[in-house]
């Protein structure tokens, strides 16, 4: 007897969704796209600029929320209503009734059913109305006269800011599309629908933003940057507004800098717990050398970074930084934001800093030949020096040093360790259950099922505390090059790529992007569809037993 026949032998009144859903034995959305293409309905995204607003005199919004449906408008004198369950006939006749006109049924997910309707919510409850800021704006004087956003849009955005703020999103986009304005948040590095706009809204909403970005509010046609802080429930968050002029008005993206999330103790990077100790013992507690954190934008280089400045520094040493910008204050540490434009400059302010008899040194960012090769020469003056870097992997910040003009020597004795990353999304607690790995991306990796045999994979169904995508949290899969004798003689023979990544292998430790990704999925922490969407393939890969081996290696003391 199958589960579904178990429990409805128990419970002979649950329907087919109670069962199915109840049991998770599909997600929402699986059941509602299964269902409207058996019965041929539609199913569709509720869209707020598709809501005719006048049909909400009727019936209330905790009403619609009560009973998992929303009203668009009228068409060809049927109304279309958009429901979390179209076979519910019971309120089909009962709107019929309300309405007094036949009701076409469309299907959506409840949850954005619901998020439509708070937003609806909002706008009703703010449109033409003077609302006080819920957030707590930093060093920001407004008077009516600057502010051209127009009734209600201060909280519209209070409201957009506070939520992308609550689900720990690193980024929030406005964006005006042809017939609406789209609002996305970017939580664990993947896009989430927030809401949508109807489009007379976005003048009203860019120009609040604007205003308390120090924007320039009457210019619409070139790129701008501002930034601006909040304090949300006790957190600083501080805010960098880039606008973008596109066909339909301009496209903000704000970075949400939250100062409480800024420092990550180094034991929850993600590192193996072997490769941790060498970092503690060797890298870290070492008073000289040239520490690269390298991967793309978004990897989490600069978190990393951070972690290991705070993990060295103390009272007895003098830590001092360039960053551009700095993103989160650093107690006992001088930082300073360099400009490339107006300057300072990072080597400006490199040849400033060893002049005032610094430990550490914090470059936020290695981007040019003068500031790698004035790194270089701080670190063999005997600083400790931190960096980030735009590389694909550890042995191409070697070559990329290289055709910088870095000389072999300044390369090979004064970097001490190269740690290459990327940020993957962990499986959700809540909602992890076994899981088959797919062709797709077993042919990606360039794996095949026989690698995996005994490897226990599981992946998120999808739940209430993921939103539904399956992950909760992200954490780092890393390539660390503790660079030893013969690497180093390989660097100042100006060795090729391949011969420095046979190299590397022979280190004690050192695991490629994708084996340490490997281990990850194997201990059940992420996905393989993860690894596949986020880490470089490896075309030497290890087999999974030589993996844990040198996952166990610990370096001799």
């Amino acid at each position: 007897m199958t589960r579904y026949e178990t429990v409805k032998s128990k419970n002979p009144n649950l329907t087919d969704r109670d069962i199915l859903l109840g049991e998770e034995v599909v997600t929402e959305e699986q059941y509602l796209r299964a269902l409207c293409a058996k019965d041929d309905i539609p199913f569709m995204e509720p869209d707020v600029s598709l809501v005719d607003t006048s049909l909400l005199a009727k019936v209330s919004i905790p009403y619609l929320v009560r009973q998992r449906a929303m009203p668009l408008r009228v068409v060809d004198g049927r109304l279309n209503l958009v429901m979390s369950d179209p076979l519910n006939a019971a309120l089909i006749d009962e709107l019929e009734r309300t309405y007094g006109m036949t009701i076409k049924p469309a299907a959506a997910v409840t949850a954005r059913i619901e998020e439509a309707l708070s937003t609806l919510e909002q706008l009703r409850d703010t449109a033409g109305v003077e609302v006080k800021t819920a957030l707590q704006y930093r060093n920001i004087q407004e008077t009516p006269e600057d502010d051209d956003a127009g009734e209600g849009a201060v909280a519209i955005v209070d409201h957009l800011l506070s939520k992308a703020i609550a689900m720990g999103a690193s980024d929030l986009h406005i964006e005006p599309l042809e017939h609406k304005v789209r609002a996305r948040v970017r939580v664990d590095g993947v896009l989430r629908h927030l809401t949508d706009l109807p489009n007379d809204f976005a003048p009203r909403i860019l120009s609040r933003i604007k205003v308390i970005a120090h924007m320039d509010i009457a210019e619409r046609r070139l790129h701008q940057d501002g930034r601006f802080s909040v304090n949300a429930e006790g957190r600083d968050v501080d805010i960098r507004v880039s606008s973008y002029a596109s066909i339909f008005g301009e496209t903000l993206v704000l970075r949400l800098l939250d100062r409480r999330r800024g420092l990550i103790p180094l034991d929850t990077l993600g590192f193996e717990p072997r490769i941790l100790a060498m970092l503690r013992e060797v890298v870290l507690r070492s008073s000289s050398g040239l520490i690269l954190i390298t991967g793309p934008t978004g990897s989490g280089k600069t978190t990393t970074m951070y972690s290991f400045v705070d993990f060295t520094r103390d009272d007895s040493l003098k830590v001092i930084s360039c960053e551009n910008p700095v993103e989160y204050m650093l107690d006992g540490t001088t930082q300073c934001s360099v400009n490339e434009k107006s300057g300072p400059t990072f080597a400006d302010s490199l040849r400033a800093i060893v002049r005032q008899d610094p430990d550490v040194i914090v470059v936020g960012e290695i981007r040019d030949g003068a500031t790698a090769e004035l790194a270089t020469e701080s670190a063999l003056t005997g600083h400790k020096v931190f960096s980030t870097f735009h590389t694909e992997d550890g042995v191409a910040t070697v070559v990329r040093l290289l055709e910088m003009k870095v000389e072999p020597f300044l390369v090979a004795s004064t970097l001490s360790c190269i740690i290459a990353q990327r940020l993957m999304r962990r499986i959700c607690e809540n909602c992890r259950r076994p899981a088959e790995p797919s062709k797709g991306d077993l042919r990606f990796l360039g794996l095949n099922r026989d690698y995996l045999r005994g490897v226990p994979l599981l992946a998120g169904a999808g739940c209430s505390e993921c939103g539904g995508t399956g992950y909760a949290g992200r954490m780092g899969i890393h390539e660390v090059i503790l660079l030893d004798d013969d690497f180093r003689d390989a660097i100042l023979q100006k060795a090729s790529s391949k011969d420095l990544r046979r190299l590397a292998k022979k280190i004690p430790g050192f695991l490629t992007l994708e084996e340490d990704g490997l281990l990850k999925v194997a201990a059940g922490k992420t996905t393989l569809s993860e690894l596949a969407d986020n880490a470089p393939r490896d075309a030497d890969l290890r087999d999974m037993s030589t993996i844990k081996e040198v996952a166990a290696i610990r370096r001799d003391r």
